[in-house]
């Protein structure tokens, strides 16, 4: 649910924005072969990797396609649909009000012609010349696979090489010659940085290992223009952002902090695409699967969300704030907050009271399903991980003691400490962020959270990770 709650807030700001532009109109003609004549053809566009969003339809009139409106069109890459599986992509500066496609689908690339779009033309010579270049390629490439001569097979890796060059240096010509314009743009983004050919010599005599991994992270978005909400409506953001984070990114707390902030630095030179940054940061890091990382959507969300999205209205940003609030006291990390819970017999059992290597704090309801089916199982790991200095506080989040104590002699969980809150102190959906059962969390010996909501099926290889971790720290 909260996933789904921030993609429709950011797409109906988007949408809003869209709605509100100066109305200058705009017509594309689309002439090509596979066209059902009584179907309707859509015209979308990119918005970020791998969705995008429908602008017009039109059915053929005489065989050609006019995509028609009374506002203009924003510049991106747009998409013309003949089907879900089925769709060419052509640019749209936003400059261009009215231009006409004409294309074979058989080859859309080499056999597409356009008249009155400068942009596509720059684009299509770029595209034609990248296909011939990819065809040369697969010879030299099947030439390789079936040469055992070491000297013919020496001057296929030098074809390889100078072709790449080739490719390399007309990029760099496209780019220099149309760097005003939105396909030039296309086209650098398509490019790969440039960094030394190899590593320099540090003191000791050896080379800097690091060195090339650093040039090139540190270069990596030179050719992505951030200040061109344009590129909101290409590919080429949301895949440039996405594999910094997945490639180049030290997958602890501290370091995507660091990282987050210089990408969000960068995507400020334009409002839109910030937003959209942030967006995607903040989705990415609260939705993760990898244990630990709770501190970067905090982060995210205290700095910026709260202090610079002033496109949020209150009852947004009021939202931001509660799941701050929310989260950062339970933070990984963090020692536990107080928690002072009763036995079935009435007697108060505090969790700082509890002497244990780890304390695993499981949160359950007696009528919640899946708290049933997994019931079994962590009596089976209580009885099988007890002489190891793991407590289990079996804690019941609901308030009937009558259906606590059933649950207890049903699953017979008698063995581990079965509590609830008899007092009415918590409210634990707030207090721990307990919106579905069961939910766990496994504490060290301090209680200090090492790890939230890991199956009972992984409790050992979390404490296992967790306990090398530790050993590699003390011997650096």
């Amino acid at each position: 649910m909260k996933k789904s709650f921030w993609l429709v807030l950011f797409f109906s700001l988007f949408l809003f924005k869209i709605s509100a532009q100066d109305k200058t109109g705009y017509h594309i003609s689309v002439k090509m072969n596979g066209i059902t004549p009584d179907k309707y053809v859509h015209l979308a566009h990119y918005y970020g990797y791998n969705q995008y969003l429908k602008v017009d339809s039109a059915k053929a009139e005489n065989g050609v396609l006019h995509f028609r409106g009374a506002e203009p069109l924003k510049g991106g890459i747009y998409l013309i649909v003949l089907s879900p599986a089925k769709y060419y992509d052509i640019v749209v500066s936003g400059n261009e009000s009215e231009f006409s496609v004409e294309a074979d689908t058989t080859d859309f690339i080499k056999s597409v012609k356009f008249t009155g779009s400068k942009e596509n033309d720059i684009l299509f010579n770029y595209r034609k010349f990248l296909a011939d270049k990819s065809e040369e390629a697969m010879v030299i490439q099947k030439t390789m696979q079936i040469q055992k001569d070491p000297v013919s097979a020496e001057m296929s890796k030098t074809k390889m090489k100078n072709l790449q060059e080739e490719v390399t240096a007309y990029m760099k010509k496209a780019v220099i010659d149309n760097g005003s314009t939105f396909a030039g743009k296309i086209i650098k983004a398509n490019m790969e940085p440039e960094i030394p050919k190899e590593a320099p010599m540090l003191a000791n005599g050896k080379r800097d290992s690091t060195f090339l991994f650093r040039e090139y992270k540190k270069k990596f978005f030179d050719n992505i223009d951030f200040s061109d909400e344009r590129m909101l409506r290409t590919p080429f953001i949301q895949s440039k952002v996405e594999k910094y984070f997945k490639d180049l990114v030290y997958q602890v707390t501290d370091s995507i902090i660091v990282d987050a902030d210089k990408v969000l630095k960068l995507s400020k030179q334009n409002k839109d695409v910030y937003r959209y940054v942030l967006w995607m940061t903040t989705n990415k890091y609260e939705n993760i699967d990898i244990v630990g990382l709770d501190g970067v959507f905090i982060h995210l969300a205290e700095d910026y969300y709260l202090k610079d999205a002033d496109w949020l209205d209150s009852t947004q940003r009021a939202k931001f704030k509660e799941r701050v609030d929310i989260l950062k006291p339970i933070q990984t990390g963090k020692i536990m907050p107080a928690l002072i819970l009763s036995d079935t017999l009435g007697m108060e059992q505090p969790l700082d009271k509890i002497k244990a290597k780890y304390t695993i704090v499981y949160f359950y309801s007696p009528d919640c399903g899946h708290c049933k089916d997994h019931a079994p199982e962590l009596v089976k790991y209580y009885d099988e991980n007890k002489d190891k200095g793991i407590e289990i506080l079996n804690v019941a989040v609901d308030y009937d003691l009558e259906k606590i104590k059933k649950f207890i002699t049903t699953y017979k969980t008698g063995k581990m400490k079965n509590l609830w809150d008899a007092k009415g102190r918590y409210y634990f959906r707030n207090k721990f962020d307990i919106y579905s059962t069961p939910t766990s969390y496994i504490l060290d010996s301090e209680k200090r959270i090492l790890g939230k909501r890991i199956p009972i099926e992984e409790f050992n290889k979390f404490i296992e990770f967790h306990e090398k971790k530790q050993d590699s720290l003390k011997t650096k």
